[in-house]
């Protein structure tokens, strides 16, 4: 058998991170919230005390590239 991919998604009741709004993810993780209000990539920078408004990851329906990135040194760049 295929082994299926680990990734939630939640679109059906409308989970989705508080910070960039992604709704899959492999790991929901405690954000500023409270617990599963993060996706991983946002939770690990929160987690790490390094996430700031212009931080995004990639794949969010929220990225825009003028005003975000995923690389910290970038962000703290253009702060």
């Amino acid at each position: 058998k295929e082994k299926s991919k680990c990734l939630w998604n939640d679109a059906k009741i409308g989970k989705r991170c508080s910070h960039c709004e992604s709704r899959s993810t492999p790991q929901w993780r405690t954000g500023p919230l409270g617990p599963k209000t993060l996706c991983n990539a946002c939770g690990v920078r929160y987690k790490s005390g390094r996430l700031f408004p212009e931080y995004r990851p990639a794949k969010s329906p929220t990225y825009d590239l003028k005003k975000h990135s995923n690389l910290h040194k970038e962000i703290l760049r253009k702060r």
